[in-house]
């Protein structure tokens, strides 16, 4: 009699331990907003948050299956404008013993179509051979194309967000190579009048990857930051004709470890970036931090931890990866438009919500 009634207070601990990953959003006691997505499998990276206008709805997508894993798909979640909760991950692009990973969303404000890019190579064979695949929605996510190759020059990979030219007459798609064990960085550009895509690669970025490009002052001057390689220091290069051509890579003051990063331009000209922060191959990729930069990312006087330790009271040091960045043009009612999602220790996807204002008050 007694040895049930123990065994059951010794494992009560556990059970008030287990995280629910149902997509409900709950209020944290230091003022931001976070939940856990519901994922269709086990093995999930590589999050991506996107806005549809003018509903508002937030459209994330992952991989999940497992990375490299044949039949590794990308999965998609929706939170509506108003709702505390997000759908439960759906299946929006799977091939048969190939891995879908690293999507990236982008949504056409004048079409109201939202496009889906995704890298897919054969499982368990690497990233050397990897296209890009595509897929779109014109109904806000709730049906999608089949799948179709988009770009097939072996070795390319997609992570990061894209960006409308200076004219708005196209848009800039930032890629990597995977060819080679260093990889490289380029980028793709489309014509919307034309309907043709042109492909520019960015110099020295050998062992420079998944760049994340932000456009500067309202300009034509781009910035595009790097993930290193080498896990030293995330780097940057600018371009003062809207990508034509670039600048050499120079060194931030941030650490990278070999780890994605992302950078994105709030309203008011501020530059936010997520990033892991420290360097080293060999170390978790945690913490998760995101900082401020008030002079185009030259130095970050803000920083704050996002995630350090898991939530399950276990005090692990995860992995807490592979970050994306949008400042909606909603807020909640703690006035929270800043949105990040990114890989809780490959379980599941992690949402927080929080504002400028918060970052400087650690």
């Amino acid at each position: 009699m007694f040895l049930p009634v123990l065994l059951f207070f010794i494992y009560l601990p556990q059970l008030q331990a287990t995280i629910p990953y149902d997509g409900i959003i709950h209020r944290s006691t230091d003022g931001s907003s976070y939940a856990y997505l519901s994922p269709p499998r086990p093995g999930n990276h590589a999050s991506f948050i996107e806005q549809m206008t003018p509903s508002g709805t937030l459209a994330v997508a992952w991989f999940t299956g497992g990375e490299n894993s044949p039949n590794c798909s990308i999965s998609v979640s929706l939170l509506e404008v108003g709702s505390q909760q997000f759908t439960p991950g759906v299946i929006v692009s799977e091939r048969v013993n190939y891995s879908n990973q690293n999507p990236v969303l982008f949504w056409d404000n004048e079409t109201q179509i939202l496009h889906l890019y995704h890298s897919s190579q054969l499982g368990n064979a690497g990233e050397t051979h990897s296209e890009i695949w595509h897929v779109q929605s014109k109904d806000r996510g709730a049906i999608w194309s089949t799948p179709k190759s988009f770009y097939t020059i072996p070795g390319a990979f997609d992570r990061n967000r894209i960006i409308s030219t200076w004219k708005n007459d196209g848009i800039i798609f930032p890629c990597y190579n995977t060819s080679t064990n260093s990889g490289y960085s380029f980028i793709l550009r489309s014509n919307f009048i034309t309907s043709t895509w042109t492909r520019t690669d960015i110099p020295t970025t050998t062992n420079l990857v998944q760049p994340s490009i932000v456009r500067l002052t309202n300009s034509t001057q781009l910035r595009a930051f790097f993930r290193d390689r080498n896990a030293i220091s995330i780097y940057y290069a600018d371009s003062n004709d809207d990508g034509l051509t670039w600048t050499t890579v120079k060194p931030t003051c941030l650490p990278n470890n070999n780890a994605g990063i992302e950078a994105y331009t709030l309203k008011a000209g501020t530059l936010i970036m997520a990033f892991n922060n420290h360097n080293g191959t060999y170390q978790p990729r945690s913490p998760l931090t995101v900082a401020l930069s008030y002079d185009n990312g030259l130095t970050w006087p803000y920083q704050r931890n996002i995630q350090i330790h898991d939530d399950d009271n276990n005090t692990q040091i995860g992995e807490y990866s592979y970050p994306s960045l949008l400042q909606s043009l909603w807020s909640g009612s703690d006035d929270n438009d800043i949105h990040l999602v990114y890989t809780y220790d490959r379980k599941t996807i992690k949402y927080v919500r929080f504002n400028e204002k918060w970052i400087k008050e650690q």
